[in-house]
């Protein structure tokens, strides 16, 4: 127990008083942290609610629409293009 907290008061100690890449790098990933965190906030902050089973909005039935596409046959295409020309 004593050999394990002795190893991570090390560890600790080798970080924090490690020399002038420590004094550079420890800050700057604190930085990083807290840019991370706010990005995060900010970014869940901005996302639109979503409303589940709303009695504003209905669910859709199921029914379908049409595509939009109208079925031709490759004869009814060329008179068409005849008539165009």
């Amino acid at each position: 127990m004593l050999l394990g907290a002795l190893v991570v008061l090390a560890i600790l100690g080798g970080i924090l008083l490690g020399g002038i890449f420590t004094i550079v790098l420890v800050p700057f990933a604190i930085i990083a942290l807290v840019a991370a965190v706010g990005y995060s906030i900010a970014a869940r902050a901005a996302q639109p609610r979503e409303d589940t089973g709303s009695a504003e909005r209905p669910l859709p039935t199921g029914q379908q629409t049409g595509s939009g596409r109208v079925r031709t046959s490759p004869e009814r295409l060329a008179d068409a293009r005849r008539v165009r020309q």
